[in-house]
C-alpha cells in the first residue's frame, strides 16, 4: 500500500463517527460495554448514540487501511526516523502527523485528516494550529517520492545565488546549469553528457 492509497482512503471515510478503541467496525452495545470496561472515561457516555453505526479511533482509522494493528505510540515507535512538525513541507502525502496520545494522515498542502474525538468524527483540518508535533513515514507504506523542484538560496564564497533544488528519494540534486553559473562557468554537451568550461 502507497502513501497516496492510505490518504484516499482516509478521505473516503471522512465523517465516520469517533469512539475510542474502535477499528473501523460496527460499535454494538457489547462493544460498547467491554471498551467503557477497558478504557473508562476514554469511552464518552455519548457515544452509546453511535451504537449501529461504523466506528474508528485515530490509529484505528490507520490500523483499518492497512488491517495492522497499533496504537498511535506504536506507530510512532516502529517509524525509522521522526521529525519535527516545522519540517511538514517534506513530508510525502500519506506520512503520519502526530503528537503524543494522537495521530493523523498527511494529505499535502498543510492538511490532515484524521479521527479528532468524539465531538468531531474523521475529519480534515489544517496542520497549523493542530497541535501535531511531529511527522514521519509509517513503517507498513511505501512512499514512492516524486520529485520536487523549489527555486531556494544556496551560498559559495559567502555570496547568495537563487538556484532550483530538485528533491528525489531523500536526496537532494543541483541543476548543472545553475552548477555552471555559480561557478561562473560555460556549460555545453557533447550527446548526454554535461560539458563545463572556463569562458
Amino acid at each position: 500500500m502507497t502513501g497516496k492509497e492510505l490518504a484516499a482512503f482516509a478521505r473516503s471515510k471522512l465523517g465516520t463517527a469517533y469512539v475510542y478503541g474502535m477499528k473501523g467496525d460496527m460499535l454494538t452495545k457489547e462493544k460498547y460495554d467491554r471498551l467503557k470496561i477497558l478504557f473508562g472515561p476514554l469511552v464518552w457516555e455519548s457515544d452509546a448514540k453511535k451504537i449501529g453505526q461504523v466506528c474508528v479511533d485515530c490509529s484505528g482509522l490507520i490500523s483499518w487501511c492497512t488491517g495492522i494493528h497499533r496504537n498511535s505510540q506504536g506507530y510512532h515507535d516502529t517509524a525509522e526516523q521522526v521529525f519535527p512538525i516545522a519540517t511538514i513541507n517534506q513530508a510525502p502525502i500519506g506520512a503520519a502527523v502526530w503528537k503524543k496520545g494522537h495521530i493523523g494522515i498527511y494529505m499535502g498542502g498543510g492538511r490532515y485528516i484524521a479521527a479528532d474525538g468524539s465531538p468531531y468524527g474523521v475529519r480534515m483540518g489544517n496542520v497549523a494550529g493542530s497541535g501535531f508535533t511531529h511527522w514521519f513515514r509509517l513503517k507498513d507504506i511505501e512512499y514512492k517520492e516524486e520529485e520536487m523542484a523549489q527555486k531556494e538560496t544556496i551560498l559559495y564564497n559567502g555570496k547568495e545565488y537563487t538556484v532550483e533544488l530538485i528533491r528525489k528519494d531523500d536526496v537532494t540534486y543541483l541543476k548543472t546549469r545553475d552548477i555552471a553559473e555559480v561557478l561562473g562557468l560555460s556549460v555545453s554537451s557533447r550527446g548526454k553528457t554535461p560539458v563545463l568550461a572556463d569562458k
